[in-house]
């Protein structure tokens, strides 16, 4: 058996066609209406999703039979015909779509809704593509996760259910759009479908403002996230941390994702932290897979500035780099590049070479006059700082959460 008759029985039981029919109105000049198109095109991406030219040659492929819409069968579903059906989807009110397909299936399926996790990515496009939507969505520049700040994007916001990854709510902002200031609406679409404001809340570091959680605190909301590095109550810890170890104790272990045999473990730091302001709770974390990443990328930047240097090393007393002033503004580029000023220590030598010149251009001889000339030659050398290394060691794996 395929998996279509297994997927048409899901969304029988979610009540997916009957929603969107309340959604879209049927006309009467429609040979088919549009949601039984639609119901084609869902079924089609959830199987593979093919492009729109080679839908009709992927319909005409299926068993009608086992979608209950026999008399469609004759039916000519080309490309026209569902970017007609994509046009009247569009033009429904698709956020009252979403809100009734997502309050059913919760329902339905009895799915936990007590945590909800948010996350959000950028979308490139290729291309001229202009105008914005009735929505005022557009393509705009802005900070690309994808590293590429010359193409437009779309910035897209996703909420998932910890139960089972659930996908809860989404929506798309214009390429410019901060995450940190997406959080507020996505909180109170959130509390329209679950119905309080009692659930978890967990977001990234943009959702670690002021705004954002007095906000959700002061509707009844809860929320977890990460606390950026910049705050005080960070640095201030992990200084403690490179002058003396805390204790901690395990509270987690598990199979390292991905792993059949390594194991990963989670710990907390001992003690009670709260920030400053507000007096959130902070719970100070060390994960040993963390520990790992942390000196591994460390250890990448150690050896790309050192690489870097060997080369600028090989070019001093050329060009430009003749001047003590110069060859130090191009070490410290290379060590502020890969963010690892207070590891390395370098020192700029000098020497002078002596050299005979002589005056005139007659042919050299007894009698020939010589001048004594200075040239002087940098030199360049660098070590790293073992002990600020070890210090900073203490700090690997380290991660602090803030709870509302």
């Amino acid at each position: 058996m395929g998996a279509l008759p297994l997927i048409h029985g899901i969304v029988e039981r979610m009540g997916l066609r009957e929603i969107l029919y309340n959604h879209i109105r049927c006309h009467g000049n429609e040979d088919v209406p549009a949601v039984e198109t639609l119901m084609l095109l869902i079924f089609n991406l959830t199987l593979g999703k093919a492009p729109l030219y080679e839908l009709d040659q992927w319909v005409r492929s299926i068993d009608f039979r086992c979608l209950g819409i026999e008399e469609f069968r004759k039916v000519k579903f080309t490309d026209d015909r569902f970017g007609r059906a994509l046009d009247k989807l569009y033009k429904a009110d698709r956020a009252s779509l979403m809100t009734g397909i997502v309050v059913r299936v919760v329902k339905l399926f009895d799915i936990n809704l007590d945590r909800i996790h948010n996350d959000s990515t950028s979308v490139k496009a290729y291309g001229k593509i202009s105008g914005k939507t009735m929505t005022g969505l557009e393509l705009k520049r802005g900070h690309s996760k994808d590293h590429r700040p010359d193409l437009k994007q779309l910035v897209f916001c996703l909420s998932v259910s910890s139960d089972g990854c659930v996908p809860v709510h989404h929506k798309c902002y214009a390429g410019n759009r901060t995450d940190d200031t997406t959080h507020i609406e996505t909180w109170d679409t959130l509390q329209r479908i679950v119905s309080t404001p009692g659930f978890l809340y967990v977001g990234d570091s943009k959702l670690c403002t002021d705004d954002q959680l007095s906000y959700i605190v002061g509707k009844g909301g809860r929320a977890i996230t990460i606390i950026p590095e910049t705050w005080d109550e960070v640095k201030s810890f992990k200084e403690d941390l490179r002058k003396k170890r805390k204790v901690k104790e395990i509270i987690w272990r598990r199979r390292k994702p991905g792993s059949l045999n390594e194991k990963e473990y989670f710990s907390i730091f001992k003690g009670e932290y709260l920030t400053t302001k507000r007096g959130y709770k902070i719970h100070w974390i060390y994960s040993s897979e963390k520990r790992k990443r942390d000196r591994g990328t460390r250890e990448k930047y150690l050896k790309e500035a050192e690489q870097n240097l060997t080369v600028l090393n090989a070019r001093i007393n050329t060009g430009k780099l003749k001047t003590k002033e110069a060859i130090q503004e191009a070490v410290e580029n290379i060590v502020q590049k890969c963010n690892i000023e207070e590891f390395f220590h370098h020192e700029i030598g000098k020497t002078k070479e002596t050299y005979r010149v002589q005056v005139g251009r007659e042919r050299p001889g007894k009698n020939t006059r010589y001048v004594i000339r200075e040239n002087i030659l940098y030199t360049l050398s660098w070590t790293r700082k073992g002990e600020a290394l070890k210090r900073e060691a203490n700090t690997d794996g380290v991660f602090p959460l803030l709870c509302t």
